[in-house]
Order: C-alpha cells, then sequence, then structure tokens
C-alpha cells in the first residue's frame, strides 16, 4: 500500500465516528413511521412507539409520520431525519435489528450496531433487540446544532479554454496563499474546477481556497500544502487535518 493511500485511509476510520456525530447533532426532528416493512401491522408489539419513546429521551423531537408536524418541520422536511427499523437475517433463535437515520432526499446519514436478542417471544425478542441497537446511539453526546443558513450564491466567471493560464505556473503563483488557506465557514458554497491533478476550489468571488490532489480512492482527496484531506460520505464532502491531533471534520459543500 503505498503511502498516500494509507494516510487517506487512517484518517477516514477515525474520522467517520466524528462525521456521523456531526450529521445527527444538525438535526432536530427524527421521524418514524407507524409500521415497518417486516411486521404486518401498525406499531406491531409497540415497537414504533418505542423507537419514537427512545429518541425523544435523547433528545429529539420524535415524530410519527401520520400526525401533525410543526409549522417549521411542515413547509422543510428536510429539518428531519427518518428513522427505520431492518430485521436482518438471524439463526433459529436469534432476533436482528438495525436502526437506520436517512435525511430527506433518502441518504443514509447513520445506522447502528445491529441489535440482537435470543427470546423465543416476538415481542419480547423484538424489543431487545431495538433496545441494543437503539444503544449505538445511546452513547453519542447528541445536541441539537442547527446548520447556518447558505449564504447567497454568486455567478462564476469561468475563463474560455484559450485563456486558461498553465496549471503549473497558477499552482507555483498560488502556492504560499493556499499554505495559509482558511477554511471557509461550513454554509459557504464551493465550486470544484477540474485540473491536471483534480481540483482547485474556488469560492464566489472567485477565489482559490484549496487545491484538490486525485488519489487512489474513490472520492477522497489530499489538500495541497495541508495534512488535510476532502471526502465524501453519505452524500456530503467533508474536510479532515490532521497536525498531530485529528481535528473534528467540516462539512462542505462543494459543488463540483
Amino acid at each position: 500500500m503505498n503511502n498516500k493511500l494509507a494516510v487517506v485511509l487512517l484518517f477516514l476510520c477515525l474520522g467517520f465516528s466524528a462525521t456521523a456525530q456531526k450529521n445527527i447533532n444538525n438535526y432536530k426532528y427524527i421521524i418514524v413511521p407507524l409500521k415497518y416493512d417486516f411486521l404486518s401491522e401498525k406499531d406491531q408489539y409497540r415497537l414504533n412507539t418505542l423507537t419514537r419513546y427512545l429518541f425523544k429521551q435523547k433528545g429529539f423531537v420524535a415524530l410519527f409520520d401520520e400526525e401533525e408536524f410543526p409549522e417549521e418541520l411542515s413547509k422543510d422536511q428536510c429539518k428531519a431525519l427518518f428513522a427505520n427499523v431492518e430485521k436482518g437475517k438471524g439463526g433459529l433463535f436469534t432476533t436482528k435489528l438495525d436502526i437506520t437515520l436517512k435525511d430527506c432526499f433518502g441518504k443514509e446519514v447513520y445506522r447502528t450496531e445491529t441489535g440482537t436478542s435470543r427470546e423465543k417471544d416476538f415481542k419480547n425478542a423484538y424489543v431487545e433487540a431495538l433496545k441494543n441497537s437503539f444503544s449505538s446511539i445511546e452513547f453519542m453526546d447528541y445536541k441539537y446544532q442547527p446548520v447556518e443558513t447558505k449564504v447567497e450564491e454568486k455567478e462564476l466567471v469561468t475563463k474560455k479554454p484559450d485563456e486558461e493560464d498553465d496549471e503549473e505556473t497558477k499552482l507555483a503563483e498560488l502556492e504560499s496563499s493556499t499554505k495559509d488557506v482558511v477554511m471557509q465557514p461550513e454554509a459557504t458554497t464551493l465550486y470544484a474546477q477540474e485540473k491536471s491533478y483534480g481540483y482547485q476550489v474556488v469560492d464566489a468571488t472567485p477565489k482559490v481556497v484549496m487545491h484538490l490532489l486525485s488519489t487512489s480512492a474513490q472520492n477522497v482527496f489530499i489538500v495541497k500544502d495541508k495534512n488535510a484531506i476532502v471526502y465524501k460520505k453519505d452524500g456530503f464532502w467533508f474536510y479532515s487535518e490532521n497536525n498531530g491531533e485529528l481535528k473534528e471534520p467540516k462539512t462542505l459543500y462543494i459543488k463540483f
């Protein structure tokens, strides 16, 4: 394994837990279905009610999908995560359940560890497996942190092909500025412009924010002159930096 790829994998392994936590913290509401696909009736064994109760205990505003929503949620359901419980394949006397959380676009934001039970009674088995699965969320330090409103996007002025500067010369001219780059606020929209080495990322000015160097890993880039990577997970882009101490990943809004 080459050194660059090894560094990338290390960043990803250390950063995924913090990333999932950060994503969940950006949501106030949890919408729970009144019926799960693996059961034949609504709220069978009171499993849906239990799911809603557990999320309420954790500090979320948990609602059934068939009840009336608060006004802000009715206007924008992207303020909520959509919970679901999935049944896994178990043995003869083993029940397995996973809890998933998806955003309004159907992208999976988080999946718990599989909860298991060896109870023979169906009701007891489902309840125990659900509680064991929810323990993954229970250990999280959830605190609602709303995402800042995105700033208004400005139209980018693009160069014609015959006006393109030599890429190597451009990199040399911008090297000093990229070494001291300060990440833009999370709500700022950035734009990726394809280059031979990967991408250069600019803001709406347009001002170059950073250069992304391609790696052999899909949707993972090394940030030039920084001990950092930019990677995509669950439909979101993240900036992760490690200068001897791994910092919490920052959400980026990049348009490729």
